[in-house]
């Protein structure tokens, strides 16, 4: 393979344009980072980090040579970039055990001095797949690659990946919606699989078309074909006079997502099937074919493979499907994404009501103990119905002054067991002086300076009654 052309640069442009690069990378799924002639890494992209299973800050305080003594990845070429003064490539292996194809660019000053090298990433198996013909013309290949890097864009805003777990299915979504290849999503009811689905298709080369999602389970099983093929008018009673346009075409030049692929009738398999092979769909009562192109991307809960076993569901589509896999973990095996998706729901939530409520700690570490059976979704919805309820609390903005309690035994008896008191004065001042605490530092977001003052206390007094506390 011949030698790449070396970027060179003026001596007197000194210093990167930060914010030009910010700009760049911020809008690129694969890994990619720039050092200094040291191996000191100036500027990165929060997808490298994922790969590193590190946050963007540590990475950015990192040396190359560092981060392969200490096992983050096993081969730096970066360093032999920098001594060969021409681009590097090889093979890389990271401590999520991703196989990656790395390549490292020297920008050179007009002395032929190293000034900065730009190592980026591809994964293996990708680049085996989708590798470039170094034989077309090298002018077509540099705009074909500086397309691809302008389409492409990686925003964790939307899908929430704090767990190892998921961090590695955002990197693989990344690293495959670029591609056209089909996509088979599997994942219990409520783990997000439409909008993993959409993620890869607004982050396609596809992404100006439609987004086309079909539920096959909710489709009525004698109009599943008239849907998704569409119909000549005429075609059946109750068809209209116009025709209709089906799904597929509906789809062309966008994506189509099939969303519980299980339930589609064995009938319909076959067909899918051939509109997948051939590009072609058929309306109901017509003769001629229509070319279509769309990207199919295809989820269930069900287990396929074991479907396909019991003639359930048809095994040439199976495969045809099952091109590239991505596995949603419930949201029991991945707790350290629940605090995440909690934060980012109350905030969706507070904004659309117009309120701001909080959590206290006891309920966070409920949300994290509990079995989560309706995974995301099922989260969603409890957040939502705690902001919606705390609206509808009675308002005590009224109540200027409260009376006094009558001296009767009972009502005080109900008023010590709903504030759960009990036990010596001493005890009960001490409890009350704790729920206190407790409350007034929940209002303060956990800031010991503002809830010492809010208390009037200094804050030493309420780092020790804080430890206190912690010693029950």
């Amino acid at each position: 393979m011949p030698d790449k052309p070396i970027i060179k640069r003026k001596k007197s442009d000194n210093k990167i344009n930060e914010k030009r690069f910010h700009q760049i990378f911020d809008n690129l799924p694969d890994p990619i980072f720039v050092t200094d002639q040291q191996g000191n890494i100036l500027l990165s992209n929060s997808t490298t980090a994922l790969t590193l299973n590190m946050s963007l800050n540590e990475l950015l305080k990192a040396n190359v040579n560092d981060l392969v003594h200490k096992s983050y990845y096993d081969k730096t070429y970066t360093m032999e970039a920098v001594a060969q003064k021409k681009v590097v490539s090889g093979l890389i292996k990271t401590r999520l055990n991703y196989a990656l194809i790395s390549t490292s660019t020297p920008i050179l000053d007009e002395s032929g001095n190293v000034d900065f090298v730009i190592t980026s990433a591809r994964p293996k198996e990708l680049m085996e797949k989708f590798i470039y013909n170094d034989n077309k013309n090298q002018d077509n290949q540099r705009k074909r690659e500086i397309d691809y890097l302008r389409s492409y864009v990686l925003n964790t805003d939307e899908i929430i990946a704090e767990s190892i777990s998921m961090k590695k299915l955002l990197i693989s979504a990344n690293a495959v919606a670029q591609t056209d290849v089909t996509v088979i999503l599997n994942g219990e009811t409520g783990t997000g699989k439409e909008v993993l689905a959409r993620y890869l298709h607004r982050y396609s080369k596809r992404a100006n078309g439609p987004f086309i999602a079909v539920n096959c389970a909710t489709l009525p099983e004698h109009l599943v074909e008239a849907e998704l093929f569409g119909y000549e008018k005429g075609a059946f009673t109750g068809a209209t006079n116009e025709g209709k346009m089906g799904l597929f075409e509906a789809a062309d030049g966008g994506t189509l997502f099939l969303d519980e692929i299980a339930e589609l009738p064995l009938a319909l398999q076959s067909k899918l099937l051939r509109v997948l092979e051939t590009g072609e769909v058929r309306r109901i009562s017509s003769h001629t074919n229509r070319i279509i192109d769309f990207r199919l991307i295809a989820a269930t809960h069900k287990d396929l493979k074991k479907m396909t076993e019991e003639k359930l569901f048809r095994e040439d589509l199976y495969y045809r499907l099952n091109v590239f896999p991505l596995i949603i973990p419930p949201l029991r095996k991945r707790p350290e994404d629940i605090l995440a998706l909690t934060s980012k729901f109350l905030e969706t939530f507070n904004n659309k009501y117009g309120i701001d409520f909080r959590l206290t700690p006891e309920d966070l570490s409920r949300l994290q103990r509990h079995n989560w059976p309706g995974n995301v979704r099922e989260l969603k919805n409890d957040i939502e119905r705690r902001v919606v309820n705390s609206i509808h609390l009675p308002s005590t903005e009224h109540l200027t002054s409260i009376p006094t309690f009558p001296s009767d035994e009972a009502t005080q008896i109900d008023v010590f067991k709903l504030l759960d008191l009990s036990g010596t004065l001493d005890e009960v001042i001490q409890a009350i002086e704790e729920k206190y605490i407790t409350y007034v530092m929940n209002q303060c977001d956990g800031r010991i300076n503002e809830t010492a003052k809010q208390l009037g206390i200094h804050r030493s007094v309420l780092y020790r009654k804080l430890k206190a506390y912690e010693k029950k």
